[in-house]
């Protein structure tokens, strides 16, 4: 079931306007642990708006002190993540083992 998983994910990857990085256990940090955040980015930055799902239901954040919180996570995110070569390699190797 898990190798299906990381199969699809996989030729998920393949697809345009499709990116898929890992953020190795191996990464000396895992900023945005535990909780999900969409960030909707557009041509006109004081539009942006960042989901955050709660138990009660989704929240969105559009102020922009918020919003440069949210863009600082994802920059790191981004620097914690591998580059998307070593991502799928590491997903194949991981789906090889299971």
């Amino acid at each position: 079931m898990a190798r299906d998983q990381l199969q699809h994910l996989l030729k998920v990857s393949e697809l345009p306007r499709t990116t898929i990085r890992v953020i190795p256990f191996e990464a000396p940090y895992y900023p945005g642990s535990g909780q999900s955040v969409y960030y909707v980015r557009g041509p006109v930055p004081a539009l942006d708006t960042a989901q955050l799902d709660q138990s009660h239901g989704p929240v969105f954040i559009d102020a922009e002190a918020q919003l440069t919180q949210y863009r600082l996570l994802l920059e790191r995110l981004d620097a914690a993540a591998l580059d998307i070569g070593r991502s799928r390699e590491l997903i194949h190797k991981v789906a090889r083992g299971l």
